[in-house]
This record gives C-alpha cells, sequence and structure tokens, in this order.
C-alpha cells in the first residue's frame, strides 16, 4: 500500500490510577514502567500523542529515538467530578449510575461533554493524518475507543469497545481521501506489544 494511509493506534502504558482502576483524564501521572523493553514491531520517527507525562514517557520507552509531537485536543476526556475516582467510591452515586450507561449522552459534573470530546479528537486527527503515508499516536484509551467507533470497518459504538495497554491497533485506507471523507477503514490489526523478558529490569 505505497500511496496508502495506515494508522498505528497505541494505548500508553498503565499509570497508578490505571491500577487502581480510578478515572483518569486530565491528571498528569507518570508511567509505572520505565525500565523494561519492548519488543514494538512497527518502527517509526515521528509519534503523536497527547501532551500529558503518560503518552509523552510510553513514547520514549517504545520509541525512543522518535521525534514526539504532542497536541492538547489528543488528550483523554476530562472525568470532571469523577476525575481519579473509583467505581467503588461512585457507585452510590445517581448521576455516575446514568453516566456509566450512556457516556456519550450524560456529562460528569464539572466535566467534559462527550460532543466536545469527540469533537476535538476527530479535528487533531484528520489534521495529522493528512496525506498519504503512515502514522502512528500514543494516546489514551477513550481517544482510541473515539477513533475506531468512526473508523473501524466493524460498526461498534464507543460503550462497546475494549482497548487494551501494550497493543497496536493498526487501520489501513487506500487512499487519504477516505480518512478526509470519513469513511471506515479497509483493514484493522490488533498485535500485541510484548516484552523482552532477557532484557527486562530485576528492579
Amino acid at each position: 500500500m505505497g500511496n496508502g494511509v495506515i494508522v498505528h493506534l497505541i494505548r500508553h502504558e498503565k499509570t497508578d490510577g490505571n491500577v487502581k482502576r480510578k478515572y483518569v483524564g486530565w491528571t498528569d501521572e507518570s508511567i509505572i514502567t520505565k525500565r523494561q523493553h519492548f519488543d514494538v514491531p512497527i518502527q517509526t520517527s515521528e509519534v503523536f500523542g497527547s501532551d500529558l507525562k503518560r503518552c509523552m514517557e510510553t513514547a520514549q520507552l517504545y520509541f525512543p529515538k522518535a521525534k514526539y509531537r504532542s497536541d492538547k485536543n489528543l488528550r483523554e476526556i476530562y472525568f470532571g467530578d469523577f476525575e481519579m475516582k473509583t467505581y467503588e467510591q461512585l457507585k452510590e452515586n445517581s448521576t455516575y449510575r446514568t453516566w456509566i450507561e450512556e457516556p456519550t449522552v450524560i456529562t460528569p459534573p464539572n466535566g467534559e461533554n462527550f460532543l466536545a470530546f469527540k469533537k476535538r479528537v476527530l479535528k487533531s486527527f484528520q489534521q495529522i493524518v493528512c496525506q498519504n503515508g503512515q502514522f502512528t499516536f500514543i494516546v489514551h484509551g477513550g481517544v482510541i475507543r473515539t477513533i475506531l467507533s468512526l473508523f473501524s470497518p466493524k460498526v461498534e459504538s464507543f460503550q462497546q469497545l475494549v482497548v487494551t495497554h501494550r497493543t497496536i491497533y493498526t487501520l489501513s485506507w487506500a487512499q487519504i481521501e477516505d480518512v478526509k471523507e470519513g469513511r471506515r477503514c479497509e483493514s484493522l490489526l490488533v498485535v500485541p506489544i510484548m516484552e523482552k523478558e532477557n532484557l527486562s529490569s530485576t528492579n
């Protein structure tokens, strides 16, 4: 696909908040893993991602020689009053229960409206993916779910999609016009990122 478009979407490495199953939106946590070596099955000289540390640090871990291009509009959705809280802390909250049933319709108190989030993500995505070529993103789970809900060949809603860490979601189009016009990609390949056990730190 020499004249086509290939987009690699990678979720950042886990933070402490991720491990504790908190809603981590704009809170600027660092990743936990910083010393391991990984077998990343793609190469790139340029990585696009949000301006939060967990994306930048993951890019340094996976692609240490690549140039990182940060974009605030590629941040995770802002969870407002639910930010850095867990299900157990929120489960008695009626607004929270409504929100987890319909996250694209209900807005968390003092949080970001889903439509605004979707609009900023799509705008940045299409500004970056504006010509034929290969593009690598290290972003947040909600950002990847939004892009997949719009462009994956299989029609799935934001709520239905599950995006895991250490996984590459590769979308392919025949031509840039397909991306510009919002068409679904022709193929989606999901490949794990494996740790190189023999090179791992024992600390």
